[in-house]
């Protein structure tokens, strides 16, 4: 599965009209549904971050990003992408969401996983696996937020 996302990342963006649009209004709702839930949480990690359309604008909302994709690829174009915004307050890493608790353990206020990316897991076993490894990642009373 990862080849597919290393070959898809060089037109990740154009599934949006405008991803610089895209990135501001996925960002807000996410904040509002955020502070709506769980009001101090400022740390948040994403699990399936891809080029970082979520990722870019939450940072620019005085989030702190730990992020993490399993394609390299897509990693690198987040990086390139947050640099080119100025944006320093992410962490990035390489990591399958089904791996999430050992590569990043418990730290953190609220886990995401966004555009409907943990449904491209291949079998019911790996779904339920990443849900747990997900839930895993999170200190006691914070929060989930996954879109399918």
């Amino acid at each position: 599965m990862s080849n597919f996302y290393e070959e898809l990342c060089s037109y990740s963006h154009l599934i949006f009209e405008d991803w610089n649009v895209s990135i501001e209004r996925h960002s807000s709702q996410l904040k509002n549904i955020i502070e709506l839930n769980w009001s101090q949480h400022k740390t948040i990690l994403d699990v399936s971050c891809g080029i970082g359309t979520q990722t870019i604008g939450l940072s620019q909302k005085d989030y702190q990003l730990i992020i993490s994709d399993i394609s390299v690829n897509e990693i690198e174009q987040a990086r390139k992408e947050a640099q080119q915004c100025r944006q320093t307050n992410i962490s990035f890493s390489v990591c399958h969401m089904i791996t999430a608790f050992a590569h990043h353990s418990s730290n953190s206020d609220t886990v995401i996983s966004c555009d409907n990316l943990i449904s491209h897991l291949h079998t019911d076993k790996d779904f339920f696996l990443a849900l747990k490894k997900i839930y895993s990642c999170l200190r006691p009373v914070d929060g989930c937020l996954i879109t399918i």
